[in-house]
């Protein structure tokens, strides 16, 4: 049957839309319940959706108008042609194009050119996450003022870490209130309670992702009690205990996201650069 009478015999060119799947397509779920595309050409996304990865391998990436796109990572060879709305963690192509009253939220963004309409509005546009983490650290007061959106509150719940581990960690010590290692967690005074002023970087941006994290339904109960229990030790700037059972409570989380793994980078890495520090 020639590929003239096949296209004649389901329909395509009238009646319902007919989805072509080109040879090549990789389609798949993670455990998040994400979908990913990633394809040899062209992508042109004419559904509103929430998406892990949108892949266009030699070709370009298209969200029509009227079409609302939420995306971790967005790639594509030649160009990510927006007449819609993309809110992304990261897009890389030769050219981001922004059309019409086209919206864009992209928090990093790594293309050689841009074009932009005249009432398109980019927002966002971070080379790096270290770029990122520079920028919020210069206005560090303002975004730790903002409120963290929640659900609801939820019952506290703690994890039962090892013994040998708790054990090992040195005395708190509660007059100390610095962000450091040696630092307590002490119950705040009334005039600073909920203020994390002194909590370095690194670990405010954790702690962002990991209140996050906490609230995912696709994770496990146990996963999300691992996350609200990492929260809590750096809500209450109890870096001792923290420094000493992060490896142990991030690696009993199963099949981890990628914020939940960028989580973890930023705990290790603040504890490295002390012990670096000290040496």
């Amino acid at each position: 049957m020639s590929k003239e009478s096949f296209a004649k015999r389901i329909g395509v060119g009238s009646g319902p839309p007919t989805m072509i799947i080109p040879k090549g397509t990789q389609i798949r779920v993670d455990t998040h319940g994400q979908l990913s595309i990633r394809t040899p050409g062209n992508l042109v996304i004419q559904n509103s959706g929430s998406y892990a990865t949108l892949e266009s391998v030699s070709g370009s990436i298209r969200i029509e108008p009227d079409v609302e796109v939420e995306a971790v990572t967005v790639r594509c060879a030649e160009t990510c042609f927006v007449q819609g709305r993309l809110t992304a963690w990261q897009v890389v192509a030769k050219n981001l194009h922004l059309d019409g009253k086209a919206h864009a939220h992209v928090l990093m963004q790594q293309t050689e050119s841009m074009e932009i309409g005249r009432d398109a509005r980019l927002v966002g546009n971070f080379e790096s996450e270290q770029e990122l983490f520079s920028l919020f650290s210069r206005f560090a007061r303002e975004v730790r003022s903002l409120p963290f959106v929640s659900d609801g509150e939820e019952e506290e719940e703690t994890i039962d870490v090892e013994v040998e581990e708790l054990e090992a960690a040195p005395e708190r010590k509660p007059e100390d209130p610095t962000g450091r290692p040696g630092g307590g967690g002490a119950e705040p005074a009334d005039g600073e309670r909920g203020d994390r002023e002194t909590l370095p970087e690194k670990l405010f941006f954790a702690l962002v992702l990991l209140e996050r994290e906490s609230k995912r339904a696709s994770y496990p109960e146990t996963s999300r009690r691992i996350f609200s229990e990492l929260a809590k030790l750096l809500r209450e700037e109890d870096l001792e205990t923290l420094k000493h059972t992060h490896r142990t409570l991030f690696s009993r989380v199963k099949e981890p996201g990628e914020d939940a793994r960028r989580a973890a980078r930023l705990v290790g890495e603040y504890f490295q650069a002390i012990r670096e520090e000290e040496v």
